[in-house]
């Protein structure tokens, strides 16, 4: 028998507790980045996923690994699909389960629809579609609610399920439950009326999170919702070029008019993240928190 096979066989039942492995969906890029290399910095191994890059995936990755020492696995697939999360904790199985304990789902991933990634449903650029305004209305009369169900699907769905999966795999020594939501839906802030589809699915996610985090506690589970800021990432370039803008000027004027502090780096919310999956945040749950150089202010 292989020599660090035996002693892992022999080691005690605590020694899975030594390490500690967190789960980050769209993890490669952008805000999920920021938050990866926020909690490989506090000792976490990574397993993140992305949508469809792998080679972006892999280069994050190897630079995580360079950066801060940390394992990090990575998996692919559109997170609105159950067969994408099944495979997320096939992997987390395989390449974790027997030495690490599960100390943290963030959910992450997301887009504007047919503009900031592609999709499975195969869903394009399309008009904005808002509640009682009558967008959502066909030629026939009825709504098609195809494009609010991807977003139900892609973060109410795939919360719930991270939430339900991952804290089955947390053990003793507890953890952290965190989804990513948006100024545009939070109950704390005014209506946003161009954010009623990406809304839909968000407000499922921090109405569950309240739930979660009574039933989680007894785990010695937290469980909360971020809501970040104007973040400088490669999905506002996608966001300017739908709309013929120029990318500094629109992230600049809507940070100028909303956030008190300006506009913030990934990292930034990435550290807020980890700071909620260590023990010293762990007294925190239940709550929807701006970490947003101050938006909540002003919107």
């Amino acid at each position: 028998m292989h020599a660090s096979l035996l002693l892992l066989l022999l080691a005690p039942a605590s020694f899975a507790l030594n390490k500690h492995v967190a789960i980050v969906t769209g993890g490669t890029r952008g805000i999920g980045k920021g938050i990866a290399e926020a909690l490989a910095s506090q000792s976490f191994d990574l397993l993140l996923t992305y949508n469809s890059d792998a080679d972006a995936a892999a280069a994050t990755a190897a630079e995580i690994t360079e950066a801060y020492g940390c394992a990090v696995e990575c998996v692919g697939g559109d997170v609105s699909q159950p067969a994408t999360r099944d495979a997320i904790f096939a992997k987390f199985d395989e390449a974790f389960k027997a030495t690490h304990a599960l100390g943290a789902v963030v959910h992450n991933a997301g887009q504007y629809v047919g503009v900031t990634s592609s999709n499975a449903d195969g869903i394009g650029p399309s008009p904005q579609l808002g509640f009682g305004d009558g967008s959502l209305l066909g030629d026939d009369g009825a709504p098609d609610l195809g494009v609010m169900h991807y977003y139900q699907r892609m973060y109410g769905d795939a919360y719930v399920d991270l939430c339900e999966r991952g804290l089955a795999r947390m053990g003793e020594g507890g953890g952290s439950l965190v989804g990513i939501s948006s100024p545009g839906c939070t109950l704390t802030y005014k209506a946003n009326l161009g954010y009623d589809m990406p809304g839909s699915g968000k407000c499922v996610m921090e109405y569950a999170m309240r739930l979660f985090a009574l039933r989680a506690a007894k785990k010695n589970v937290n469980c909360n919702v971020v809501i970040p800021g104007v973040t400088t990432s490669d999905a506002w370039g996608k966001l300017a070029d739908a709309r013929g803008a120029d990318v500094d000027e629109m992230v600049g004027g809507i940070a100028g008019r909303i956030a008190p502090m300006g506009s913030m780096a990934p990292r930034a919310v990435g550290d807020g993240v980890a700071f909620l999956c260590s023990p010293a945040g762990r007294a925190v749950t239940g709550v929807s928190l701006p970490v947003d150089n101050g938006v909540h202010l002003k919107t």
